[in-house]
Protein backbone atom coordinates (compact mmCIF):
# COMPACT_ATOMS: atom_id res chain seq x y z
CA UNK A 1 0.00 0.00 0.00
CA UNK A 2 1.53 3.36 -1.05
CA UNK A 3 2.47 6.08 1.47
CA UNK A 4 -0.29 9.01 1.35
CA UNK A 5 1.08 12.85 1.61
CA UNK A 6 -0.92 12.69 4.88
CA UNK A 7 0.79 9.63 6.08
CA UNK A 8 4.22 10.91 5.03
CA UNK A 9 3.27 14.08 7.30
CA UNK A 10 1.95 12.30 10.63
CA UNK A 11 4.67 9.90 10.46
CA UNK A 12 8.03 12.84 10.05
CA UNK A 13 5.84 14.66 12.92
CA UNK A 14 5.75 12.32 15.17
CA UNK A 15 9.06 10.84 14.68
CA UNK A 16 9.92 14.95 15.67
CA UNK A 17 7.29 15.11 18.43
CA UNK A 18 4.51 16.98 17.32
CA UNK A 19 1.76 15.06 18.20
CA UNK A 20 -0.49 18.11 17.76
CA UNK A 21 0.02 17.91 13.95
CA UNK A 22 -2.61 15.31 13.61
CA UNK A 23 -5.44 18.02 14.95
CA UNK A 24 -4.41 19.55 11.73
CA UNK A 25 -6.00 20.47 8.31
CA UNK A 26 -3.95 20.20 5.18
CA UNK A 27 -4.70 21.54 1.45
CA UNK A 28 -2.63 22.19 -1.43
CA UNK A 29 -0.16 24.86 -0.79
CA UNK A 30 2.94 26.49 -2.55
CA UNK A 31 5.68 29.21 -1.37
CA UNK A 32 7.23 31.45 -3.80
CA UNK A 33 10.32 34.10 -3.40
CA UNK A 34 12.97 35.61 -5.56
CA UNK A 35 16.65 35.89 -5.79
CA UNK A 36 16.64 39.29 -5.84
CA UNK A 37 20.24 39.57 -4.51
CA UNK A 38 21.57 37.61 -7.29
CA UNK A 39 23.40 35.64 -4.50
CA UNK A 40 22.66 31.78 -5.40
CA UNK A 41 19.82 31.14 -3.16
CA UNK A 42 16.12 31.56 -2.83
CA UNK A 43 14.38 31.70 0.33
CA UNK A 44 17.05 32.52 2.48
CA UNK A 45 16.48 36.40 1.96
CA UNK A 46 12.39 36.16 2.02
CA UNK A 47 12.43 38.32 4.86
CA UNK A 48 13.46 41.21 3.48
CA UNK A 49 11.57 41.41 0.27
CA UNK A 50 7.85 41.26 2.14
CA UNK A 51 6.45 41.87 -1.63
CA UNK A 52 3.84 39.57 -3.09
CA UNK A 53 4.99 40.19 -6.66
CA UNK A 54 8.61 38.65 -4.92
CA UNK A 55 7.62 36.73 -2.06
CA UNK A 56 4.85 35.19 -0.08
CA UNK A 57 6.48 34.37 2.68
CA UNK A 58 7.89 36.60 5.38
CA UNK A 59 10.72 33.97 6.97
CA UNK A 60 12.31 30.60 5.60
CA UNK A 61 10.49 28.74 8.26
CA UNK A 62 7.19 27.64 9.24
CA UNK A 63 5.62 28.57 12.62
CA UNK A 64 4.91 25.62 15.47
CA UNK A 65 1.85 24.73 13.64
CA UNK A 66 2.53 24.51 9.91
CA UNK A 67 4.50 22.44 7.70
CA UNK A 68 4.68 21.37 3.79
CA UNK A 69 5.19 18.49 2.12
CA UNK A 70 6.68 19.31 -1.21
CA UNK A 71 5.61 17.45 -4.15
CA UNK A 72 6.85 19.41 -7.13
CA UNK A 73 9.61 22.32 -7.16
CA UNK A 74 9.24 25.46 -10.38
CA UNK A 75 11.77 27.56 -11.21
CA UNK A 76 10.88 31.10 -13.23
CA UNK A 77 12.26 34.30 -14.22
CA UNK A 78 11.34 37.56 -12.91
CA UNK A 79 12.02 40.67 -14.80
CA UNK A 80 12.81 43.92 -13.18
CA UNK A 81 9.18 44.72 -14.91
CA UNK A 82 7.49 42.27 -12.74
CA UNK A 83 6.49 40.09 -15.77
CA UNK A 84 7.35 35.86 -15.19
CA UNK A 85 9.20 34.85 -18.10
CA UNK A 86 10.21 31.28 -19.43
CA UNK A 87 13.46 30.52 -18.56
CA UNK A 88 14.58 29.26 -22.18
CA UNK A 89 13.94 32.72 -23.62
CA UNK A 90 15.95 34.46 -21.23
CA UNK A 91 19.04 31.73 -21.27
CA UNK A 92 18.85 29.71 -24.20
CA UNK A 93 17.86 26.38 -24.57
CA UNK A 94 21.51 25.07 -23.50
CA UNK A 95 20.73 26.36 -19.76
CA UNK A 96 20.38 24.43 -17.03
CA UNK A 97 19.58 24.79 -13.15
CA UNK A 98 21.65 22.91 -10.64
CA UNK A 99 20.26 23.50 -7.26
CA UNK A 100 20.16 21.46 -3.79
CA UNK A 101 17.34 21.67 -1.27
CA UNK A 102 18.59 22.13 2.04
CA UNK A 103 16.67 21.58 5.18
CA UNK A 104 18.00 22.78 8.64
CA UNK A 105 21.61 21.86 8.02
CA UNK A 106 21.05 18.85 5.29
CA UNK A 107 20.92 18.73 1.92
CA UNK A 108 18.05 16.79 0.86
CA UNK A 109 18.51 17.33 -2.57
CA UNK A 110 21.55 17.51 -4.43
CA UNK A 111 22.96 18.83 -7.51
CA UNK A 112 19.33 18.41 -8.83
CA UNK A 113 19.25 19.72 -12.60
CA UNK A 114 16.28 21.24 -14.38
CA UNK A 115 17.26 21.93 -18.08
CA UNK A 116 15.93 25.26 -20.07
CA UNK A 117 14.55 22.52 -22.89
CA UNK A 118 11.99 20.06 -23.15
CA UNK A 119 10.80 20.50 -19.77
CA UNK A 120 6.77 19.98 -18.84
CA UNK A 121 5.14 23.18 -18.54
CA UNK A 122 3.86 24.49 -14.93
CA UNK A 123 0.64 25.81 -15.10
CA UNK A 124 -0.15 26.38 -19.16
CA UNK A 125 1.33 26.42 -22.30
CA UNK A 126 4.18 29.53 -22.94
CA UNK A 127 2.85 32.75 -23.62
CA UNK A 128 2.69 34.25 -27.36
CA UNK A 129 3.72 37.80 -27.59
CA UNK A 130 1.42 39.81 -29.77
CA UNK A 131 3.63 41.52 -32.39
CA UNK A 132 2.86 45.19 -32.88
CA UNK A 133 -0.07 44.64 -30.60
CA UNK A 134 -1.29 46.87 -27.55
CA UNK A 135 0.49 46.02 -24.48
CA UNK A 136 -3.00 44.58 -23.30
CA UNK A 137 -2.29 41.81 -25.83
CA UNK A 138 1.29 41.02 -24.67
CA UNK A 139 0.96 37.45 -22.57
CA UNK A 140 3.85 36.76 -20.49
CA UNK A 141 5.80 33.71 -20.37
CA UNK A 142 4.77 31.12 -17.55
CA UNK A 143 6.71 29.14 -15.41
CA UNK A 144 7.21 25.33 -16.61
CA UNK A 145 10.62 24.20 -15.13
CA UNK A 146 9.98 22.17 -12.23
CA UNK A 147 11.18 18.43 -10.72
CA UNK A 148 8.28 16.87 -9.89
CA UNK A 149 8.88 14.30 -6.62
CA UNK A 150 8.01 10.97 -7.18
CA UNK A 151 5.89 9.16 -4.16
CA UNK A 152 5.27 10.99 -1.43
CA UNK A 153 7.32 14.18 -1.35
CA UNK A 154 10.14 16.08 0.79
CA UNK A 155 8.56 17.10 4.32
CA UNK A 156 9.73 20.86 5.12
CA UNK A 157 8.62 20.44 9.23
CA UNK A 158 8.10 23.30 11.47
CA UNK A 159 10.52 25.42 13.13
CA UNK A 160 13.26 24.36 10.57
CA UNK A 161 14.77 26.78 8.09
CA UNK A 162 14.93 25.37 4.35
CA UNK A 163 16.89 27.54 1.37
CA UNK A 164 17.58 26.31 -2.23
CA UNK A 165 21.18 26.99 -3.58
CA UNK A 166 21.17 27.19 -7.24
CA UNK A 167 23.60 27.50 -10.32
CA UNK A 168 23.02 28.22 -13.72
CA UNK A 169 25.29 26.90 -16.24
CA UNK A 170 25.34 26.22 -20.31
CA UNK A 171 25.32 22.49 -20.69
CA UNK A 172 26.93 22.61 -24.32
CA UNK A 173 30.31 24.44 -23.19
CA UNK A 174 30.27 24.03 -19.46
CA UNK A 175 30.52 27.40 -18.74
CA UNK A 176 28.79 29.48 -15.62
CA UNK A 177 25.96 31.63 -16.66
CA UNK A 178 26.01 35.09 -14.89
CA UNK A 179 22.34 35.81 -14.07
CA UNK A 180 20.80 38.95 -16.64
CA UNK A 181 20.97 42.39 -15.30
CA UNK A 182 17.06 43.23 -15.92
CA UNK A 183 16.08 39.65 -14.40
CA UNK A 184 15.94 37.05 -11.48
CA UNK A 185 15.00 33.45 -10.77
CA UNK A 186 12.44 32.85 -8.59
CA UNK A 187 11.47 29.44 -7.11
CA UNK A 188 7.79 27.80 -6.51
CA UNK A 189 7.87 24.75 -3.77
CA UNK A 190 3.97 23.08 -4.71
CA UNK A 191 2.69 20.73 -2.12
CA UNK A 192 0.56 19.58 0.91
CA UNK A 193 0.26 22.09 3.24
CA UNK A 194 -1.13 21.78 6.85
CA UNK A 195 -2.18 24.71 9.48
CA UNK A 196 -3.39 24.51 12.29
CA UNK A 197 -7.04 23.26 13.04
CA UNK A 198 -9.03 25.88 15.11
CA UNK A 199 -11.84 23.01 15.41
CA UNK A 200 -9.90 20.53 17.51
CA UNK A 201 -7.90 23.84 19.00
CA UNK A 202 -9.99 26.67 20.51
Amino acid sequence: MALSAQDKILYVANKLGLSSLGQMQGSTGAVYDVDTDISGQIFSSASRHQNPGVTNVTENQFEVNEALLVENIAFYVRGNDGVTRNFQSIYGSNAVIVYDLVIGNKRVMKDTPVFAAGSPYTFANAGVKSEGGPAAAVVSYVPRHQTFMEGAGILIPPQVQWYVDYRIFNVVTGTTITPEDNSTLGCYLFGTRVLLNFNTTI
